[in-house]
Protein backbone atom coordinates (compact mmCIF):
# COMPACT_ATOMS: atom_id res chain seq x y z
CA UNK A 1 0.00 0.00 0.00
CA UNK A 2 2.81 2.42 0.72
CA UNK A 3 4.28 1.91 -2.76
CA UNK A 4 1.13 2.96 -4.62
CA UNK A 5 0.93 6.44 -3.07
CA UNK A 6 4.65 6.94 -3.66
CA UNK A 7 4.25 5.90 -7.30
CA UNK A 8 1.19 8.15 -7.52
CA UNK A 9 3.20 11.06 -6.17
CA UNK A 10 5.99 10.35 -8.65
CA UNK A 11 3.47 10.34 -11.50
CA UNK A 12 2.06 13.65 -10.34
CA UNK A 13 5.59 15.05 -10.01
CA UNK A 14 6.47 13.89 -13.53
CA UNK A 15 3.33 15.52 -14.95
CA UNK A 16 4.10 18.76 -13.12
CA UNK A 17 7.72 18.64 -14.27
CA UNK A 18 6.61 18.14 -17.90
CA UNK A 19 4.28 21.13 -17.64
CA UNK A 20 7.10 23.18 -16.15
CA UNK A 21 9.35 22.28 -19.11
CA UNK A 22 6.58 23.27 -21.55
CA UNK A 23 6.16 26.56 -19.71
CA UNK A 24 9.92 27.12 -19.77
CA UNK A 25 9.91 26.86 -23.58
CA UNK A 26 6.92 29.22 -23.79
CA UNK A 27 8.77 31.64 -21.50
CA UNK A 28 11.85 31.40 -23.77
CA UNK A 29 9.74 32.06 -26.88
CA UNK A 30 8.14 35.06 -25.16
CA UNK A 31 11.51 36.42 -24.00
CA UNK A 32 13.21 36.07 -27.38
CA UNK A 33 10.45 37.64 -29.43
CA UNK A 34 10.02 40.41 -26.83
CA UNK A 35 13.71 41.26 -27.13
CA UNK A 36 13.23 41.51 -30.91
CA UNK A 37 10.53 44.18 -30.46
CA UNK A 38 10.39 46.25 -33.67
CA UNK A 39 12.38 43.56 -35.46
CA UNK A 40 10.94 42.18 -38.69
CA UNK A 41 10.49 38.53 -39.63
CA UNK A 42 11.61 38.78 -43.25
CA UNK A 43 11.81 35.18 -44.38
CA UNK A 44 11.82 31.56 -43.31
CA UNK A 45 13.45 28.28 -44.21
CA UNK A 46 12.34 24.78 -43.29
CA UNK A 47 9.16 23.16 -42.05
CA UNK A 48 7.30 22.48 -38.79
CA UNK A 49 9.98 20.01 -37.66
CA UNK A 50 12.80 22.56 -37.97
CA UNK A 51 11.99 26.13 -38.98
CA UNK A 52 14.45 29.00 -39.17
CA UNK A 53 13.17 32.58 -39.16
CA UNK A 54 15.29 35.46 -40.47
CA UNK A 55 14.65 38.41 -38.13
CA UNK A 56 15.98 41.80 -39.17
CA UNK A 57 16.82 43.70 -36.00
CA UNK A 58 19.72 45.88 -37.04
CA UNK A 59 19.85 48.02 -33.90
CA UNK A 60 20.75 44.91 -31.86
CA UNK A 61 22.66 42.97 -34.54
CA UNK A 62 25.16 45.76 -35.16
CA UNK A 63 26.16 45.65 -31.49
CA UNK A 64 27.64 42.21 -32.22
CA UNK A 65 29.23 43.30 -35.49
CA UNK A 66 28.72 46.71 -37.15
CA UNK A 67 27.97 44.99 -40.48
CA UNK A 68 25.23 42.72 -39.07
CA UNK A 69 21.54 43.44 -39.62
CA UNK A 70 19.77 40.23 -38.58
CA UNK A 71 19.42 37.20 -36.35
CA UNK A 72 18.09 33.72 -36.92
CA UNK A 73 15.54 32.03 -34.69
CA UNK A 74 15.46 28.24 -34.96
CA UNK A 75 12.25 26.49 -33.86
CA UNK A 76 11.94 22.72 -33.47
CA UNK A 77 8.87 20.48 -33.39
CA UNK A 78 6.26 23.16 -33.86
CA UNK A 79 2.89 22.14 -32.45
CA UNK A 80 1.08 25.42 -33.23
CA UNK A 81 1.79 28.02 -35.86
CA UNK A 82 -0.83 30.22 -37.48
CA UNK A 83 -1.42 33.86 -38.28
CA UNK A 84 -4.79 35.55 -37.79
CA UNK A 85 -5.02 38.69 -39.91
CA UNK A 86 -6.32 42.19 -39.21
CA UNK A 87 -8.20 42.94 -42.43
CA UNK A 88 -7.47 46.12 -44.35
CA UNK A 89 -9.95 47.42 -45.37
CA UNK A 90 -12.01 46.43 -42.34
CA UNK A 91 -14.92 44.93 -44.28
CA UNK A 92 -12.74 42.07 -45.54
CA UNK A 93 -12.90 38.75 -43.66
CA UNK A 94 -10.43 37.83 -40.92
CA UNK A 95 -8.20 35.03 -42.22
CA UNK A 96 -6.28 32.40 -40.29
CA UNK A 97 -3.20 31.48 -42.32
CA UNK A 98 -1.75 28.05 -41.55
CA UNK A 99 0.68 27.36 -44.40
CA UNK A 100 4.24 28.62 -43.86
CA UNK A 101 4.37 30.19 -47.33
CA UNK A 102 1.22 32.19 -46.55
CA UNK A 103 2.15 33.15 -42.97
CA UNK A 104 5.56 34.50 -43.94
CA UNK A 105 4.70 35.82 -47.42
CA UNK A 106 4.80 39.37 -46.04
CA UNK A 107 7.30 40.87 -43.61
CA UNK A 108 5.94 40.75 -40.05
CA UNK A 109 7.07 43.49 -37.66
CA UNK A 110 7.11 42.29 -34.04
CA UNK A 111 5.11 44.61 -31.77
CA UNK A 112 4.37 42.71 -28.56
CA UNK A 113 4.40 39.19 -27.16
CA UNK A 114 2.46 37.33 -24.48
CA UNK A 115 1.68 33.78 -23.39
CA UNK A 116 -1.95 32.73 -23.80
CA UNK A 117 -3.62 30.11 -21.60
CA UNK A 118 -0.21 28.57 -20.77
CA UNK A 119 -0.61 26.96 -24.19
CA UNK A 120 1.02 29.15 -26.85
CA UNK A 121 2.76 32.47 -27.42
CA UNK A 122 0.87 35.24 -29.17
CA UNK A 123 3.11 37.55 -31.20
CA UNK A 124 1.31 40.72 -32.28
CA UNK A 125 2.65 41.96 -35.62
CA UNK A 126 2.29 44.87 -38.04
CA UNK A 127 2.44 44.35 -41.78
CA UNK A 128 3.08 47.40 -43.99
CA UNK A 129 2.91 46.04 -47.55
CA UNK A 130 -0.26 47.42 -49.19
CA UNK A 131 -0.26 44.49 -51.65
CA UNK A 132 -1.84 42.39 -48.89
CA UNK A 133 -5.43 42.62 -47.61
CA UNK A 134 -4.30 42.90 -43.98
CA UNK A 135 -2.23 45.35 -41.97
CA UNK A 136 -0.99 42.93 -39.30
CA UNK A 137 -2.30 40.24 -37.03
CA UNK A 138 -1.49 37.69 -34.38
CA UNK A 139 1.13 35.00 -34.90
CA UNK A 140 0.41 32.06 -32.59
CA UNK A 141 3.36 29.80 -31.82
CA UNK A 142 4.23 26.79 -29.71
CA UNK A 143 7.23 24.49 -30.16
CA UNK A 144 9.52 22.15 -28.22
CA UNK A 145 12.75 24.12 -28.64
CA UNK A 146 13.92 27.59 -29.64
CA UNK A 147 17.46 28.82 -30.35
CA UNK A 148 18.96 32.14 -31.45
CA UNK A 149 21.88 32.70 -33.81
CA UNK A 150 23.69 35.81 -34.97
CA UNK A 151 24.17 36.61 -38.64
CA UNK A 152 27.16 34.24 -38.88
CA UNK A 153 25.12 31.45 -37.23
CA UNK A 154 26.93 31.62 -33.90
CA UNK A 155 24.55 30.45 -31.20
CA UNK A 156 23.48 33.01 -28.58
CA UNK A 157 21.84 32.31 -25.26
CA UNK A 158 18.80 34.27 -24.14
CA UNK A 159 20.96 35.80 -21.42
CA UNK A 160 23.53 36.99 -23.98
CA UNK A 161 20.79 38.45 -26.16
CA UNK A 162 19.27 40.12 -23.11
CA UNK A 163 22.62 41.75 -22.23
CA UNK A 164 22.86 43.12 -25.79
CA UNK A 165 19.30 44.42 -25.58
CA UNK A 166 19.79 46.06 -22.17
CA UNK A 167 23.03 47.66 -23.36
CA UNK A 168 21.21 49.13 -26.38
CA UNK A 169 18.28 50.51 -24.36
CA UNK A 170 20.56 51.91 -21.62
CA UNK A 171 22.66 53.63 -24.28
CA UNK A 172 19.51 54.82 -26.11
CA UNK A 173 17.99 56.11 -22.87
CA UNK A 174 21.09 58.20 -22.17
CA UNK A 175 21.03 59.60 -25.72
CA UNK A 176 24.36 58.05 -26.68
CA UNK A 177 25.07 56.82 -30.20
Amino acid sequence: MIRKPVAGKLQVFIKLQTKTNEMAVLDDIEDIFSIFHDGVIESYNGNVKVLTLNVNCQYLAELINPTFTKFYIRLENISMLNFTTWPNPLYLPVLTLTELKDIFESDLEILSVDIKNNDFVNITCNQHDMAFDYCGGNLKLSCDKIEIFDEEFRRLTIDELDVICKYYWNKFGRGLD
